[in-house]
């Protein structure tokens, strides 16, 4: 199987890593203020479920086969990548920011860690790791059965666990394991990580199709369209049938989100390419996305006076850029601790999931 990366692809991780540390600096540095900028809502419509396409993008191998043994590699690859540098940073992130900032002791904040269903924001890595091993077990029980049928049996299952993410979040408060592994956001989230499986099988076809132009644009009105419906129309209606009508329109405006930037990376390729500067920076940034995930919460400004600005002075343009100027700041940073780390084989090996060069 061919290992070379795909430049476009890492440039889009890049771009969806540069959108979770502008929501975050929206959200936790500006206090959640914003004066009639909406463009944190519209970047959230496709952010997350963009990172979990991705993922499963990626995950997909051609011809793996499913031993026992590639299972249980997998697994503590997984495991290692994904779960010790989540507990790692995501405690050393509780006892030194979180604690001290809410004036909370350090016992007690750990404790709330835990029981947080969104893990002071480190909800994302176990939720990957939770997926992947749904993945890898699901494969490994139907290893004797046509790929096909594999990926109908997933799909059932994320449409099930979308079903069971409608009952909402303070459903599933009520129960602590509920919150220890944040089912909450796996269940939302789930049906991504399928679509990218599926969409990795059979992209070249897949890619065929979006590669017509008129097939694009199609897309792009689509998404536009669906998204503009929901924050002008659907957002004011009450009543049962309204409330289905939003969460499937939420839905679909979701996908439709995905398959445009996917769209938009995939037509202009070249521009995200190695031999460009925009490329060469959404790539690396792209490539590092696990090392900036678990480091931007350390480097988040608290500046609620910029969002109260903003609040009464509302100017899309003047927010949006200084809103991603500072995203990028903070990834800078991220950056800069990200290679610090890596100096150390040990260090970036469980604290990054950087593999380890073979020695010849």
């Amino acid at each position: 199987m061919s290992t070379k990366r795909i430049e476009w692809l890492d440039a889009m991780r890049g771009f969806t890593m540069i959108l979770v540390v502008f929501s975050h600096i929206k959200t936790f540095g500006f206090g959640d203020i914003g004066g009639g900028c909406h463009i944190n809502s519209f970047f959230m419509f496709f952010r997350m479920p963009l990172f979990f396409f991705v993922s499963g993008f990626i995950a997909y191998k051609v011809h793996q086969q499913w031993t026992l043994s590639v299972y249980k590699q997998n697994v503590l690859k997984k495991l290692r990548v994904q779960l010790i540098p989540m507990l790692f940073f995501g405690l050393l992130y509780t006892a030194i920011v979180f604690s001290p900032r809410e004036d909370v002791p350090v016992r007690e904040s750990i404790v709330q860690f835990f029981n947080s269903p969104d893990k002071f924001g480190y909800w994302f890595t176990e939720v990957l790791l939770l997926m992947f091993l749904i993945y890898y077990t699901v494969s490994l029980l139907l290893r004797k059965c046509k790929e096909s049928f594999r990926f109908i049996v997933l799909a059932c299952l994320a449409i099930v666990m979308f079903a069971c993410s409608l009952l909402g979040q303070s459903f599933y408060q009520q129960y602590p394991i509920a919150n220890y592994l944040c089912i909450s956001n796996l269940l939302r989230y789930f049906q991504f990580f399928v679509f990218g499986l599926i969409f990795s099988c059979y992209q070249k076809k897949l890619f065929r199709f979006l590669g017509n132009q008129y097939v694009a644009g199609a897309i792009l009105v689509l998404f536009f369209g669906t998204y503009w419906f929901h924050m002008h129309y659907m957002r004011d209606l009450s009543g049962s049938a309204a409330l289905v009508g939003d969460k499937l329109l939420q839905l679909s405006t979701r996908y439709l989100g995905v398959i445009s930037v996917l769209t938009i990376f995939y037509h202009y390729q070249g521009f995200f390419s190695s031999y460009t500067f925009v490329g060469r920076g959404l790539q690396y940034i792209g490539k590092r996305t696990l090392d900036v995930y678990l480091l931007h919460y350390f480097f988040l400004p608290h500046i609620p006076q910029v969002g109260a600005y903003f609040a009464q002075n509302s100017n899309l343009v003047l927010e949006t850029t200084t809103t991603f100027v500072l995203a990028l700041l903070v990834i800078c940073f991220c950056l800069i601790v990200s290679n610090i780390i890596r100096i150390s084989p040990f260090l970036s090996y469980y604290l990054l999931g950087v593999k380890r060069e073979n020695k010849r």
